[in-house]
Parts: structure tokens; C-alpha cells; sequence
């Protein structure tokens, strides 16, 4: 099902995805690995020297998953609902 709006008033998808960046900047997730999750191309040599490895690819989803269980725990009684 396709969203017709925004997730929550006023949060649009851009913003989503510097939040998503911001996040894996905070989390230490390697610059190289940042720019891949979002599709991005690394400027420079960044691109010819640094390489998305398995274990970056594995820090991503660990990070994120560990803030999505954050934010599930923070939910009060019946946002789980909506």
C-alpha cells in the first residue's frame, strides 16, 4: 500500500532521509557505506579507494534495527495500533 501523505504532519520523505543519514553518521557507520545505503556516489577518491564491505553492510542494518526496537519501546499504549 502506497502512502498518500506524510508518515507523521509535517515529516516528509527528504527529511526521512536526512534523518536516515544523520542517524548512520551518528552510529559511526563509515561515510562510504552512508553514501551507498542512500544511493548516493562517494565524490572523489572516496569512490576509487573505499569500498562498501560485509561488515559495514552488516553495522547498517544493526545500527538501524537497534533504533527501530528503541522506538517501538518508546511508543506509549495504543500508538502500536495506528
Amino acid at each position: 500500500m502506497w502512502l498518500r501523505g506524510p508518515v507523521l504532519p509535517g515529516f516528509t520523505f527528504n527529511e526521512g532521509r536526512h534523518t536516515h543519514r544523520t542517524w548512520l553518521s551518528e552510529d559511526g557507520v563509515p561515510e562510504v557505506a552512508r553514501a551507498a545505503r542512500l544511493g548516493h556516489r562517494m565524490p572523489g577518491m572516496g569512490e576509487v579507494y573505499e569500498h562498501v564491505t560485509p561488515p559495514m553492510e552488516k553495522k547498517v542494518r544493526d545500527v538501524l534495527e537497534e533504533r527501530w526496537r528503541q522506538s517501538l519501546q518508546a511508543l506509549r499504549p495504543g500508538e502500536c495500533e495506528r
